[in-house]
């Protein structure tokens, strides 16, 4: 009745799954079940890099213009403000010229008067020391030159007086 008997059974799995979890918004692509496959996928970032490629050159184009357009300002202060400091200068140079031409004028016209005046000085003090010489001539003899003219003028004039009375009683 019975015999020996005996069985084996060997089962293997593999479970694989070629998915990914995906969280938060999905704006992309979830591929499942692509285990040993080819997939070939294209991707699009709907013009972001060609816009961004763009607006940098836009950029750098408007970074070269302002940059013109800031030489070209600051030539145009340079310009001015050299213009404005040499008109200063011009004016300053006109205003110097006629104050040193007025004040040599007012200097000359000073300098004749102070001459003048010198020159009147010189004849007033000429006079001055004529008179203290004659005044130091009087104290020096007592008034006696000044007599001296006196007399010598009363004797020729009551000379002539006798010549003249002299005369008519001869005449007569």
């Amino acid at each position: 009745m019975g015999g020996k008997s005996s069985s084996s059974s060997n089962t293997t799995a593999t479970n694989t799954t070629g998915q990914n979890a995906i969280e938060g918004d999905n704006n992309g692509v979830a591929l499942s079940g692509i285990n040993d496959s080819t997939v070939n996928v294209t991707a699009t970032d709907h013009g972001a890099v060609k816009g961004a490629l763009e607006l940098g050159g836009e950029l750098i184009s408007e970074v070269g213009n302002i940059h013109d357009k800031n030489i070209d300002f600051a030539s145009d202060v340079t310009k001015q403000t050299t213009d404005f400091a040499a008109g200063a200068i011009a004016n300053n140079t006109e205003f110097a010229g006629s104050v040193l031409e007025e004040f040599s004028s007012s200097n000359s016209e000073n300098l004749n008067m102070l001459a003048g005046l010198s020159g009147s000085q010189a004849a007033q003090n000429s006079a001055n020391l004529d008179a203290v010489m004659e005044l130091a001539k009087f104290q020096n003899d007592g008034g006696e030159t000044e007599n001296n003219k006196t007399q010598l003028i009363a004797i020729v004039v009551l000379g002539l007086v006798v010549g003249a009375v002299a005369f008519k009683a001869v005449s007569k």
